[in-house]
């Protein structure tokens, strides 16, 4: 037999992880973690109050709040307001437990083809990403094409 030669290394292939729906069990599952991160982005929120935010999330339709062993993400549906409103999906967060872990990052990209699903089923015309996400722009880009950077310009009321 001949031997294949290779130029190039072969592309090691990455297995999807397993994305659902957060429930009220999952709170106590991630809760330590995430109240972690919640805490250190709202420090005028108690626990409490953040707790009953997520929860309200979890069944609601104009929300998909999406769980992982490792990682959660949250996007909006939302409707712009205007003459000719847009119909978008914007990430709220996208979180992984341990920021310096390369698998949980790649794992947590992922939710990003979950998401292009829910917003092709709401007919939406676009995805907000890059928000607040620990998932490098360049993984995200590999599940969505070309992200589009804008400029937003606003003034403190």
């Amino acid at each position: 037999m001949a031997e294949l030669l290779l130029k190039e290394p072969i592309e090691e292939i990455h297995e999807k992880a397993f994305v659902r729906r957060f429930d009220i069990a999952d709170l106590s599952t991630h809760g330590a973690w995430l109240m972690k991160r919640f805490a250190a982005k709202f420090p005028e929120m108690r626990e409490q109050a953040i707790a009953g935010y997520l929860r309200g999330l979890i069944y609601d339709n104009e929300h998909a709040f999406l769980y992982q062993e490792h990682a959660v993400a949250l996007a909006q549906f939302v409707h712009s307001p205007g003459i000719k409103p847009v119909r978008l999906v914007q990430e709220r967060f996208v979180w992984v437990e341990d920021k310096t872990d390369k698998e949980q990052l790649e794992f947590a990209a992922d939710f990003y083809d979950h998401i292009r699903q829910w917003a092709k089923g709401k007919d939406a015309e676009r995805i907000i990403v890059c928000e607040d996400t620990d998932v490098p722009k360049s993984l995200i880009e590999a599940r969505l094409g070309r992200v589009y950077d804008t400029k937003v310009s606003h003034a403190r009321v």
